[in-house]
């Protein structure tokens, strides 16, 4: 299995977004970083209460090691239906609702627990962290009690343990303080425990490190930055995935403002910077009192499948994808984005049965390797045919003299492993040897005539035709001509034929440019000229949709129904600053025709 599919690579969001109808329930956001955030399922609630008080609020997702399920745990509270605050406090639900899944897709119902005490006057913000000593999970909230001692309730921190969610050991106390004590968060690091509360006596977040998760077992621990941050509530840490650096998110209740991020590289030392407001997004909707949980490269694939915004389909940075179907099921050939300058060196191969979920199946090529002697990396814009048995992949590298070329590698299956040949396809000193006008010798596409002939389509700069020989590793090259009549042409043409008629498409204007987009025209001919009509690919500004090209266009074998695979801009589009034009996520929509016969404009 790929290590996508094994190692987290985003993050759930869970949460709710204020004292509002429909505000206290459960909200999902999808992030790939862990601070630039997207909501989800339109911003609506993801998981609804009817029981108890008809709401929920601080929400909390865990991860069961023992199985593949996932729990969300909730308070059983509504502030909106106008009891107030003295009732939630002194005469609130004991319960806590509950939510279970294997996918974070499809959820149970909900069902509620009374785990308060018979006097505690509410059951608020419930959190969980695996024992890993006992093998089960420990359970821990605020409720406001009253001892014979005390002149008034107090919030205090409560536990229990379960190992279902669903009998639990009899409550007992966890954290106690001078004042009030709510909002109690944890997380394990290196053998130790290392707890966030908010204390009503010093109206901050109060840090302590623990041997184990007995109650006795926690020292403070000095936190400067948190303790001059004041109106804050709800903490919730969390680790990132790819480095030795955490993220405690805390909500600025009193300001109104949701959440704010602060990192540490040392759990240990207390030292937190907070983050200023651009160096994170929390999406369109305010983020209040939740929980955040690492998700791996499927979980990722199956949230924006189902909540996400209908177009995206690939978590993480991935560009120029080249979607084929191979019997019954899809593939997608993208390149792997993200590195300064399109510098990557590694081809990916992603699989689907539905177009929704895909799998990573893994590095195919990897261009910094002896497997392809003419390349140095450059890793660009894939494409894929099938003949003879074999699959022939064509891409694009950076040569040793530091122009650009299109090789070919050849495998016995989809996914590899691939061969690649010891030399390059295509090379701008064939172009010019040839006089064949190129500005760049790159973006194959593979167009297969109703004969069974097959051309290559490439080119940056100048659109180019070229037969492939029956081999499928070498060019005839007195075939090889430019095309005509592909207006504003930049890269990546794509030709199909339907009708009678041949269909480009073709990108332009630059691929950094939020203006990046698809031209359209048609030909009688396959060689040209063709007519230009109009865009079919375009930005969507009001959706952050952006920089939306360098496309391929898939034919259902055997219908008349189409897919076109691009990428846009990665988004939140706040994430990058500099540097869009290679940091960019692929996406698929469908591909129609009109009465006319011509293809009509995708719609964002």
């Amino acid at each position: 299995m790929s290590l996508l599919n094994q190692a987290y690579m985003g993050y759930l969001l869970v949460h709710f977004i204020g004292e509002q109808p429909d505000g206290e329930q459960v909200y999902f956001s999808y992030s790939e970083d862990g601070l630039h955030w997207k909501d989800l399922n339109a911003g609506q609630p993801v998981l609804c209460s009817e029981l108890g008080e008809k709401g929920v609020r601080d929400p909390f997702i865990v991860r069961s090691p023992k199985d593949t399920k996932f729990y969300l745990i909730a308070t059983d509270l509504r502030i909106a239906n106008g009891k107030g605050w003295h009732t939630a406090v002194n005469a609130g639900s004991r319960d806590i609702i509950v939510w279970e899944s294997t996918d974070l897709v499809h959820w149970s119902s909900p069902w509620s627990v009374t785990v308060g005490l018979p006097n505690a006057g509410c059951v608020w913000a419930p959190e969980s962290i695996y024992d890993e000593v006992s093998g089960d999970f420990l359970v821990f909230w605020a409720s406001a009690t009253q001892e014979p001692h005390e002149e008034e309730r107090k919030q205090k921190i409560y536990c229990a343990r379960t190992k279902d969610f669903r009998s639990f050991t009899a409550a007992e106390p966890y954290i106690e303080r001078d004042n009030h004590i709510i909002d109690t968060t944890m997380i394990a690091h290196n053998g130790y425990y290392y707890r966030y509360s908010k204390d009503e006596t010093t109206k901050n977040i109060r840090v302590e490190k623990g041997t184990s998760l007995e109650r006795d077992a926690f020292t403070p621990l000095i936190a400067p930055a948190l303790e001059a941050l004041l109106g804050v509530e709800g903490p919730q840490i969390y680790k990132f995935n790819e480095r030795e650096e955490w993220c405690l998110i805390v909500d600025r209740f009193a300001e109104g403002k949701g959440y704010l991020p602060l990192l540490t590289s040392d759990l240990e030392s207390g030292e937190f910077r907070v983050l200023e407001d651009g160096e994170f997004d929390l999406g369109t909707s305010k983020k209040r009192h939740g929980g955040v949980l690492p998700i791996t490269f499927e979980e990722s694939c199956r949230l924006l499948a189902a909540f996400g915004d209908g177009h995206q389909v690939l978590p993480g940075q991935f560009a120029d994808p080249d979607l084929v179907k191979f019997g019954d099921r899809y593939y997608l050939y993208p390149t792997t984005d993200g590195f300064d300058g399109w510098s990557g060196t590694q081809f990916r191969a992603f699989s689907s049965d539905d177009l929704k979920i895909w799998r990573d199946e893994g590095i195919i090529l990897d261009l910094a390797t002896e497997d392809v002697p003419w390349t140095i990396g450059s890793a660009w814009a894939p494409a894929i045919a099938f003949r003879n048995d074999n699959y022939y992949y064509y891409f694009c590298g950076k040569t040793k003299s530091g122009s650009h070329a299109i090789g070919v590698a050849v495998a016995k299956t989809p996914v590899g492993p691939f061969r690649a040949q010891p030399e390059p396809l295509i090379s701008m000193e064939q172009m010019k040897r040839l006089g064949i006008p190129m500005s760049l010798t790159i973006d194959p596409s593979i167009y297969v005539e109703d004969d069974g002939t097959a051309y290559l389509l490439f080119g940056n700069g100048n659109p180019t035709i070229v037969r492939l020989s029956d081999d499928m590793i070498s060019i005839a090259e007195d075939t090889m001509r430019n095309v005509d009549g592909l207006h504003d042409f930049r890269e990546a043409v794509t030709v199909l034929k339907r009708g009678g008629l041949y269909h480009f498409t073709w990108s332009c204007d630059d691929t950094g440019s939020e203006d990046y987009h698809v031209n359209y025209g048609t030909a009688e001919q396959l060689y040209g000229p063709v007519t230009f009509h109009y865009p079919v690919l375009v930005k969507n500004k009001e959706k952050d949709m952006l920089g939306t090209a360098h496309h391929s266009i898939l034919q259902e074998p055997g219908t008349d129904q189409y897919w076109i695979a691009y990428h846009r801009f990665v988004t939140p589009t706040t994430r990058f600053k500099q540097g869009k034009g290679f940091h960019r996520e692929t996406c698929i929509d469908s591909l129609t025709f009109g009465e006319d016969g011509f293809i009509q404009p995708v719609q964002l």
